[in-house]
């Protein structure tokens, strides 16, 4: 099935121009912030910016086997999976209830410097490169707030940046763009099966914390802070229509914004999209109950995507494709789609940042997903 953002001329020359408050909200585009959307995010910006570490952040990790980490993970237990093309042996695992700690682990390796962050109160994960303006860094936590969403700032030229927005806001870098690498939300017990050769974030952080105690409660019981109630602070821009603590996958390249219900994309198994000016798909893994999303070109053109059965087919060709983005059979047999970065969120946070946001599978009968 495939579904089409439709922009027009007037709303596109708005979304890149206006970089200012708009129905309570602020426009923002992803190139750069202008000083004017960064004066109106500062109405929505809490906390003390001289309590730095707050959360401190795991800047040595240490990390264990499969079975050595399957002693004290809970089955249900969520984690956080940062896979590497071509090799499913060396994915690196994150344990969420070690990350709603410290937020921030830093990993330097020879080629591979990035940094893995989780804000509780918004439900967002986001990898991002260990680099701030060209140079090596790594990342920390203010004790800070924009849009209930956590404040990291870099540790070589001190820019704070919103973690879910991954642009800086203040500092020798204000206006610039941290580069993402993309992350899966799954549980214990779908990873430790896929990936029986990796490694696992291990609890020897160097803090005597009780991990395992979540002060917020926990997305496998209901009633708490994960499932009801909204933003605990005032927030850009709100969209009622939506449930705040719905969870979406959000995706912003360029001035434009599409979050995807991922309730619907587990139902549907795949969302198939134009986006600006290139077409994406997101892929739902049944395995990991996770959902991959992809740039959807190869040989040179577009594909859109849809559901053959139990199949995976692009209407251009009729090539068959599996859940990691690669043709199997017919003419684009051997090819593989570009992964896209996005990221799980609630869905009050990435509209709070992204007012333009368009939303995918909020109708879910027929063609009309937008």
């Amino acid at each position: 099935m495939t579904n089409i953002i439709c922009i027009s001329l007037i709303r596109l020359l708005l979304i890149v121009t206006l970089l200012a408050p708009v129905g309570g909200g602020v426009a923002m585009a992803q190139e750069g912030f202008a000083d004017s959307a960064i004066a109106e995010l500062k109405r929505y910006i809490v906390g003390n910016d001289r309590q730095y570490n707050l959360p401190p952040a795991v800047d040595k990790p240490e990390f264990v086997g499969m079975a050595d980490a399957g002693l004290y993970l809970d089955p249900d237990e969520i984690v956080f999976v940062e896979e590497f093309p071509g090799e499913d042996s060396k994915a690196v695992i994150y344990p969420r209830n070690i990350l709603v700690m410290h937020e921030v682990v830093n990993i330097r390796e020879t080629g591979r410097n990035r940094t893995v962050t989780y804000c509780p109160l918004t439900g967002t994960v986001v990898g991002y490169l260990s680099k701030a303006g060209g140079q090596d860094t790594s990342f920390g936590n203010m004790g800070m707030l924009a849009n209930s969403n956590r404040i990291l700032y870099d540790r070589v030229t001190n820019t704070f940046w919103p973690q879910l927005l991954g642009i800086g806001i203040r500092g020798p870098l204000k206006g610039e763009r941290l580069e993402r690498f993309p992350l899966i939300w799954t549980r214990w017990k779908y990873a430790k099966k896929r990936y029986p050769e990796g490694k696992v974030l291990s609890r020897r952080t160097g803090y005597k914390y009780r991990y395992g105690k979540d002060r917020y409660g926990s997305y496998a019981k209901s009633g708490t802070y994960y499932d009801t109630g909204g933003s605990y602070y005032a927030l850009a821009h709100v969209d009622p229509s939506i449930h705040p603590k719905v969870r979406i996958l959000g995706l912003a390249e360029g001035e434009i914004a599409v979050a995807f219900l991922e309730s619907e994309i587990k139902k549907r198994r795949l969302a198939s999209v134009d986006f600006g000016m290139s077409p994406i798909v997101a892929i739902y893994d049944k395995s990991l109950d996770a959902i991959r999303v992809f740039h959807a070109e190869a040989d040179g053109r577009g594909l859109h995507f849809e559901m053959a059965g139990d199949e995976i087919v692009d209407k251009e060709t009729r090539s068959r494709w599996d859940i990691m983005g690669q043709a199997t059979e017919g003419r684009l047999r051997g090819m593989k789609l570009e992964r896209v970065a996005a990221m799980d969120s609630m869905w009050f946070a990435w509209k709070a940042f992204h007012p333009f946001t368009e939303v995918w599978g909020r109708q879910s009968n027929g063609e009309g997903s937008f």
